[in-house]
């Protein structure tokens, strides 16, 4: 029998690794999940946002129900400070956010509203997501939803006066000095 050299092994582990990412799609989720968090921690992907204040108004017709089943509407939350994320359990980018809008809530949840909106078809699918990631920021799923975005994750802030002051398409890193500073000054 022909002894196997470190270069075949490691050629033989890539390709086992390959064919398992391509034939597992849940194992597909988690590593790409898990890679791009690695690239969120880098700093490549802050969020910036400018102190230029749009005059856009953050407007749209949005039912909410919560994980209990209780249902509101945004036009509730006049006058606060909204973080808004639109989100899935099937997005590699939106779970790599995750981990550091978890921090994010941990420390500003009382100062800021935080509406994650799962927009997952399979409602449970996202609810145990909840349970096993113990994700504590409170989670929506839209009953009725006219808020436009291009892609997910989108994030926007909202300040006191409804204004959007900043719109995030795509994934970024929220726990950052600069960005809850940002936050506190609205």
């Amino acid at each position: 029998m022909k002894k196997l050299s470190k270069s075949r092994i490691i050629d033989l582990g890539l390709l086992i690794f390959i064919i398992l990412m391509l034939a597992v799609p849940s194992l597909r989720l988690v590593v790409m999940s898990n890679l791009q968090a690695v690239l969120l921690r880098t700093g490549l992907f802050n969020a910036t946002a400018s102190q230029d204040r749009s005059n856009e108004l953050f407007t749209p017709s949005l039912v909410l129900q919560d994980t209990t089943g209780q249902q509101f509407e945004i036009a509730d939350l006049q006058g606060k400070v909204l973080f808004v994320n639109v989100w899935a359990t099937w997005c590699p980018p939106c779970l790599a956010e995750m981990p550091e809008i978890t921090k994010l809530y941990q420390e500003l949840g009382q100062e800021v509203e935080f509406l994650m909106i799962s927009v997952d078809n399979n409602q449970q699918k996202a609810r145990q997501w909840i349970r096993t990631e113990k994700f504590p920021a409170p989670v929506y799923f839209p009953q009725r939803m006219s808020l436009e975005y291009e892609a997910i994750p989108t994030t926007w802030v909202i300040d006191r006066d409804g204004k959007v002051v900043f719109k995030q398409t795509g994934m970024a890193q929220y726990n950052t000095a600069r960005f809850k500073e940002f936050l506190r000054s609205l």
